[in-house]
């Protein structure tokens, strides 16, 4: 059983995986960079923690509604991502203060 090391957030993780499960766990932890890179982006002032809960909530929202690996092109779907996003940081603010 292979021992594999992912680098998420800037964090290392390291997971004992079989060889079938190499490809997808890199490919997991690539998709949760590329959202907590654009969670960072849209605010920098977010926390580390504030920001995983974010990508996490983002990948799980589109997973359960089939979105997951589209890109919304219509500005309508791109400014509803944006609101719930403000919606999300809004929520969490008393949580994680």
């Amino acid at each position: 059983m292979p021992r594999l090391t992912l680098t998420i957030m800037d964090r290392e993780y390291p997971f004992d995986v079989s060889d079938d499960d190499v490809e997808p766990l890199k490919e997991a932890a690539e998709l949760i960079n590329t959202r907590a890179a654009q969670v960072r982006n849209a605010n920098r002032a977010l926390t580390a923690e504030r920001v995983a809960v974010m990508a996490s909530l983002q990948i799980a929202f589109d997973s359960i509604t089939g979105r997951l690996g589209q890109v919304p092109v219509d500005a309508t779907t791109i400014s509803r991502v944006a609101a719930l996003r403000m919606k999300c940081d809004e929520a969490l603010t008393p949580a994680l203060d």
